[in-house]
């Protein structure tokens, strides 16, 4: 519901930009009530559409999503702006304040999709961190990274063949972005057959990272006999997590995008490789373990010892988290 009411406070904003008299109190309400009603309404569509049943929307060709979405749009920007000038039909004035003709709805229903298109495209956070131009100098943040390794994953791509695999890739990713999402994680990067999440320690949201996990596997559990159905395996994933500082700023230029660089990140991918030589599914440092403390019911912490990992000078304090 926050995203909602951020939609509907901005929508608000840009609705009393349109006032044809802003001397007139009345009519700059009528124009905020409009703006505001538009994007609430555009707000639900857009959390509707990440509904299960509106997987088919998000699986569209960019080009056919895009298209709907302004159609849809434009639907619900020109029907609010009738409903309003209806509303206020016994003043001229007030209706005018609040008139929308197709074209105009048109236009702004591009400008929207087009906005909702690139926030999906690039991600939620890095969308708005290169609008606001928050990495443009290079920042050091604290942050929790986890690693996640997909079991299993060369002997199924060679068993059902590459296409089938990025398929099964596309769904698993797509069944989990809504659990991170809720957690506060951010998808940094799909590598192959591993997704790599990132939380700010300056946030609550980051105690949230175990449980995050957590929530994931029961959830691709929940799901294991239509992946067992559809493509004959049931996703699995080790996990590494590690907790410090990186540095985060703006890459490139033809491509722009937010990049993560560290010894923090280097060591989670560190960590999630130990899981195959303990034979755990999930293990932490200690710095992550104090990160996502207290630990959610029903988990313990086995302590490993202090474990050199391949690549780094000194040994790390790593735990073992399982059903305790």
């Amino acid at each position: 519901m926050k995203t909602v009411a951020s939609v509907t406070v901005v929508s608000a904003l840009i609705g009393t930009s349109f006032t044809s008299d802003l001397t007139r109190p009345l009519a700059v309400l009528a124009s905020a009530a409009t703006g505001g009603m538009i994007g609430c309404l555009i707000a639900l569509f857009e959390i509707a559409a990440r509904a299960s049943v509106a997987a088919p929307l998000r699986r569209a060709p960019f080009w056919l999503a895009f298209l709907i979405r302004a159609g849809l749009y434009t639907s619900i920007i020109f029907g609010v702006g009738r409903f309003m000038r209806y509303a206020t039909h016994d003043e001229e004035k007030l209706a005018a304040a609040v008139d929308i003709d197709i074209v105009s709805a048109l236009l702004v229903a591009v400008a929207f999709n087009f906005a909702f298109a690139l926030r999906r495209l690039i991600g939620p956070r890095p969308f708005f961190a290169l609008l606001t131009g928050r990495y443009h100098r290079p920042r050091r943040e604290d942050h929790v990274v986890l690693f996640l390794d997909l079991l299993g994953s060369t002997t199924l791509a060679e068993r059902i063949g590459d296409a089938a695999f990025l398929s099964f890739l596309d769904r698993v990713y797509s069944d989990m972005s809504d659990t991170i999402l809720e957690a506060g994680g951010e998808i940094y990067r799909y590598v192959g057959d591993e997704i790599i999440i990132t939380w700010r320690l300056d946030e609550p949201q980051s105690a949230k990272a175990l449980t995050c996990l957590i929530e994931i596997r029961r959830l691709l559990a929940a799901r294991g006999d239509h992946y067992r159905k559809t493509y004959g395996a049931e996703p699995r994933f080790r996990a590494g997590m590690h907790a410090g500082p990186l540095m985060v700023g703006e890459i490139g230029d033809m491509k722009r995008e937010i990049i993560l660089l560290g010894d923090t990140m280097n060591t989670a991918a560190r960590i999630e490789d130990a899981c195959r030589t303990f034979g755990r599914l999930t293990i932490l440092s200690a710095s992550a373990l104090a990160a996502v403390s207290p630990l959610p019911p029903g988990l313990a912490a086995e302590p490993l010892g202090e474990i050199p990992l391949r690549g780094k000078t000194a040994a790390l304090e790593l735990y073992a988290v399982e059903a305790g």
